[in-house]
């Protein structure tokens, strides 16, 4: 009889834990489609929210940020959320920062009573957590709490970890746009970071600059060759906005150097060949001097023509335009033609720049001149450029395409 008791216990006992997983996961599916939140109403969702339950929370949370991205209304919630900015749950703050961030302009009052929790944050053990609340707080659109924000992005460009480090760089320009005056702050904490040994850093430190103060390039002198070296290592919208810099930079401190040369003139294979008459120091002329940063700085840029964004692709292109001899714009003419086999808006924009190039450098796209013949598919604003770039490489093409 005792073995027969202890199975019917057994088995109520799975009983009970299959309802209960079946009811989770009812729950799980119904909050990820926003239905089960047409069952419940104001009072049941801030129950789960004051709930001591972190699993409660969770989910409360989960439901008004369901409410809050269709559009409906959430603000009533806003009191009971903020109680739980302090949550151990990570999962549980995650939740209440991307609330908070939505909402605090319209509760900036209710918003400041959560700076302090988060603050705290800043000094936890969790990486993830101190580069959450980081964000959070820079995100928080209160004029007042600038210079708390600047406090944080300092001890932010400080901290041992990188992640931690990137959230610091991506802040600075959240704080300047509260409040401009806090800008020698922030360029202190720019020309730290511009020194990071973490590629990941650098990129949304130059982001920063170029929002910040993007005519302080005596703050690269000394970063100019390190941000080069760590170029390729970026992700794509880090490597715009780096070359974007360089470029701006290498425009105003390399300036363009030229030198005469000499070219040597060959005698005529047999004696009654004439040969040019010289002026006794040869056919001069002139040659462009590179600075060998300048060169480095290209070379480097010479590697990202493979690049899979299109947009580092056109940066590249514009860089040896403007800075580059002519070797290095023959060699980035293919990877910029090659763009028009991409999508109607990214031809748009790369034929737009193939105009600029041939409009200075026309000879390396005769080679070229089939790309743009002119298809029936083609909409008007890509086959008047194409007509454009035939027009102007014309003169120069073979007798055999003409």
């Amino acid at each position: 009889m005792e073995t027969i008791s202890r199975i019917s216990s057994m088995l109520e006992t799975a009983r009970e834990l299959t309802l209960e997983a079946a009811q989770s996961a009812a729950m799980s599916r119904g909050t990820s489609t926003g239905l089960s939140n047409r069952n419940l109403t104001t009072s049941h969702i801030k129950k789960l929210l004051d709930s001591r339950n972190d699993r409660e929370v969770l989910d409360g949370m989960r439901r008004v940020i369901t409410l809050m991205y269709r559009s409906e209304p959430s603000l009533p919630f806003f009191s009971a959320v903020v109680k739980n900015v302090a949550s151990a749950n990570l999962e549980v703050k995650k939740l209440v920062y991307i609330y908070l961030v939505h909402h605090a302009e319209a509760e900036p009052d209710l918003a400041l009573l959560s700076i302090n929790a988060i603050q705290k944050s800043l000094t936890d053990q969790n990486p993830h957590a101190r580069a959450m609340a980081l964000r959070t707080m820079s995100g928080i659109r209160v004029p007042v709490i600038s210079q708390i924000v600047s406090l944080a992005i300092k001890r932010g460009c400080g901290d041992m970890s990188p992640h931690v480090r990137k959230a610091a760089a991506l802040a600075i320009p959240k704080c300047y746009r509260l409040d401009p005056n806090t800008l020698p702050q922030l360029i202190g904490y720019l020309t730290t970071l511009l020194g990071d040994t973490q590629y990941f850093v650098l990129g949304p430190t130059v982001a920063a600059f170029l929002n910040v103060c993007p005519d302080r390039i005596d703050l690269i002198h000394k970063h100019y060759r390190s941000l080069v070296k760590k170029l390729v290592d970026m992700d794509e919208w880090s490597q715009l906005s780096t070359l974007r810099l360089l470029t701006f930079y290498a425009r105003k401190c390399f300036p363009r150097k030229t030198q005469k040369g000499k070219q040597a003139v060959s005698e005529g294979f047999y004696e009654d060949d004439e040969v040019p008459e010289s002026n006794g120091d040869g056919n001069e002329h002139e040659v462009l001097v590179l600075d060998p940063d300048l060169e480095f700085f290209l070379r480097t840029c010479k590697l990202l023509l493979q690049n899979r964004n299109s947009a580092v692709i056109v940066s590249v292109v514009r860089c040896f335009l403007y800075l580059g001899t002519p070797e290095y714009l023959d060699a980035a003419i293919g990877p910029l033609v090659a763009l028009l086999r991409s999508p109607q808006d990214t031809q748009h924009v790369a034929l737009y720049n193939i105009v600029a190039v041939a409009l200075k450098h026309p000879k390396p796209f005769t080679k070229y001149a089939t790309h743009f013949l002119v298809h029936a598919i083609d909409p008007p604003h890509i086959w008047r450029l194409k007509l454009e770039v035939l027009t102007i490489i014309f003169p120069h093409c073979g007798l055999h395409l003409k």
